[in-house]
């Protein structure tokens, strides 16, 4: 005689997990989600989304054109920019843009409400930087090399290392920190001025700059990416008094309206906003995994052969997870297997 339907072991753990999705649903999606938004003729709307310190950020940024316009290959072109070398990149630091001004103030505003102090502003506004996807002036341009002014770089979502070092330091220099250019073989990131602070610097002018990476996600003041380690390095101070002013009135009468959405950790929020609605979903969770820890714990008293087979199974897939776990390349931003020497796509040496 067959059993009925809900006391077969497959539909109840179906009940169960089922039942703990709909009751955790609010820790998962406490939000909804930003979407890109069409350009107009006045502004165009671009989303970035990091994380950082067990917060996540979306921010749909409206950038006027008129401003992208100052900027772009028909005011500065291609020939223009590629003449100018790594020692007078100061003419990309924009400082004295009022956009720029005002999108560094709004990070700082959202650093200081989280209490973080310098270190974590910089690995803040790292991060932010970092989340603009990576890509060499060829791929995203018409051009071999086109470093972008930061306000490009916004618009476009996408750049090389020049353009993410280029932003990150405007952003750096705007909030108050010293910054200089620091460039390993074939790359470019930023050096922060710090003091006593852990990890890889470099000296320039009597003072200590702590490396950034801006391009590689996950990288904070002082991490070092593993090709380079051993490698020499030139340093380029940044004179922002080099820096190109479109000479319009766009640039400095316009501010970024970010819609910001802000993805706080559950116990920021639900504990103490919602408590009884907290305690029923921790209660649905632990019953869940107690009652499929039951379950599972008599499957495998069952058959003990099928435990030693799964546990097989399991180190096998660790394994292979391992061995999948790529390199990235700090050139071309792709992904290569963990023992990779050298970039399957650009083929330079990751280590």
């Amino acid at each position: 005689m067959s059993k009925p339907l809900l006391s077969r072991k497959s539909v109840r753990l179906l009940i169960i997990f089922t039942f703990a999705f709909i009751v955790s649903s609010p820790i998962i999606h406490p939000f909804g989600i930003v979407t890109a938004q069409s350009v107009n003729q006045s502004s165009y709307y671009t989303d970035f989304a990091w994380n950082y310190g067990g917060n996540s950020w979306n921010w749909n940024l409206s950038i006027p054109a008129a401003l992208y316009d100052a900027y772009d290959a028909s005011t500065v072109p291609d020939s223009v920019r590629t003449q100018i070398g790594l020692a007078d990149f100061g003419y990309f630091t924009t400082t004295k843009d009022n956009y720029m001004q005002t999108l560094a103030d709004k990070l700082n505003e959202t650093a200081t409400q989280l209490g973080y102090g310098s270190t974590d502003e910089i690995n803040f506004v790292l991060a932010f930087v970092q989340s603009i996807p990576y890509k060499t002036d060829n791929e995203s341009t018409p051009y071999q090399d086109y470093p972008r002014f930061p306000v490009e770089t916004l618009v476009d979502d996408v750049g090389d290392c020049k353009s993410h070092s280029i932003l990150f330091a405007t952003l750096m220099l705007i909030l108050g920190d010293g910054a200089v250019f620091v460039n390993p073989p074939d790359h470019l990131a930023v050096g922060v001025l710090g003091i006593n602070l852990q990890g890889t610097y470099v000296d320039c002018n009597d003072q200590t700059y702590y490396y950034c990476e801006t391009t590689g996600p996950g990288f904070t003041i002082g991490e070092l990416p593993q090709q380079f380690t051993g490698q020499t390095v030139n340093v380029y101070p940044i004179d922002v008094n080099e820096q190109y002013v479109p000479n319009i009135e766009a640039a400095s009468s316009t501010e970024p309206n970010p819609t910001i959405l802000t993805v706080t950790p559950i116990s920021l929020n639900l504990i103490s906003d919602e408590p009884v609605l907290f305690t029923l979903i921790l209660m649905a969770i632990v019953i869940s995994i107690a009652v499929t820890v039951k379950t599972a714990g008599k499957a495998k008293q069952k058959s003990p052969l099928d435990q030693t087979v799964s546990q097989e199974t399991s180190s096998s897939n660790v394994a292979g997870a391992n061995l999948e776990r790529g390199k990235f390349c700090i050139y071309c931003g792709s992904s290569n297997k963990s023992f990779a020497v050298y970039c399957e796509k650009c083929g330079k040496k990751i280590a």
